[in-house]
């Protein structure tokens, strides 16, 4: 999901597949350079001034936000992640379910689950579109008239 202003990853400079080092190393560097403080006293140094500093800082911290929390980040890879709604509900339940699929043991089968199909699973429960409504009976009953009308016209032919 790239959300409103682009990825969160091309925010921090960082790859999808960065490890949690290589992200908190490209957080650290981004907030020293775009800190307004910092900006601020610099002048418009680094590109637009404390304004456009403090409108960049805030981008990079909400990225860090996100992706530095193992649950949000794998809400935000599979497309599930709502920043607007970002007050825990939901995302406080999906956040429990990922733990207990951490903690879960070996399958049936004596092997543990891969990311990849805990992900796959995750999408099949949460992001699979529902199934359309099976037709009403007022609208059975409209075909079955449809129906009788067509054949009352062809016994007229005749």
């Amino acid at each position: 999901m790239a959300g409103k202003n682009g990825s969160l990853y091309a925010v921090l400079g960082v790859a999808s597949n960065c490890s949690d080092a290589d992200l908190r190393t490209a957080y650290r560097k981004l907030a020293m350079k775009w800190h307004p403080d910092k900006c601020g006293a610099a002048g418009s140094s680094a590109g637009g001034g404390a304004e456009a500093a403090k409108v960049r800082f805030q981008k990079i911290q909400g990225a860090y936000a996100v992706l530095s929390d193992p649950n949000k980040r794998i809400l935000y890879d599979v497309g599930a992640y709502d920043s607007d709604g970002d007050d825990d509900g939901a995302g406080e339940i999906l956040g429990d379910i990922l733990e207990a699929m951490n903690k879960t043991g070996p399958t049936e089968n004596g092997k543990n689950e891969s990311f990849e199909d805990l992900q796959r699973q995750f999408e099949e429960l949460f992001l699979r579109p529902p199934a359309p409504a099976p037709p009403t009976s007022s609208s059975f009953r409209s075909a079955q008239e449809d129906a009788g009308k067509s054949s009352k016209r062809r016994a007229g032919r005749t």
